[in-house]
């Protein structure tokens, strides 16, 4: 099985920013879904969310004191989804630190560890399949693979929509091989 994963951060810097909000979609051998899961992230009190941050993912910091925090997502994510799976995402590395960091943070690292190690970035393989065609874009992105593939990318910046985009994608990839 695969799940494919993607969080929403509070930025880029793996170090100081954390998570608001987390989906994925798992799937199986067949590529048929079998789960869904989808969280926003009640950030600690500690921590402050930039302006530009909560404009960009269309919320305001009243949202997530509301949402669930880490450790009840987190909790969710592996009682859901369970951990019989490879991990996938575009640009797969990103998310990984933040789900386990997530683990770490909630004392749930041996739930992380059963998580298969191998993982496929998605956005590696559509740069591969970029190449093979000639170069059909030149920035290899999630909205233009979207846009090859005609694929609706309605809500930017959701962790399920992208997420379930990103298995739409290396579903097309896929299909050509």
């Amino acid at each position: 099985m695969i799940c494919f994963i993607d969080f929403e951060t509070s930025g880029i810097d793996v170090f100081k920013d954390y998570p608001i909000e987390f989906g994925a979609v798992l799937v199986d051998d067949k590529l048929n879904i079998i789960k869904e899961f989808h969280s926003f992230i009640n950030p600690d009190r500690k921590r402050k969310i930039s302006s530009a941050a909560l404009k960009i993912h269309g919320l305001k910091k009243d949202d997530l004191v509301r949402m669930p925090n880490s450790k009840q997502v987190i909790t969710s994510f592996f009682n859901e989804m369970g951990h019989d799976f490879k991990l996938a995402g575009w640009n797969i590395s990103f998310d990984v630190v933040f789900l386990r960091k997530l683990a770490h943070q909630n004392s749930m690292m041996r739930e992380y560890n059963k998580i298969n190690y191998r993982h496929l970035d998605i956005q590696s393989i559509s740069y591969l399949y970029n190449k093979m065609n000639k170069n059909l874009i030149d920035n290899n992105s999630l909205d233009n693979m979207c846009k090859i593939f005609n694929l609706n990318r309605k809500d930017k910046h959701n962790a399920l929509d992208d997420a379930k985009l990103t298995f739409e994608i290396y579903k097309k990839i896929i299909s050509t091989i």
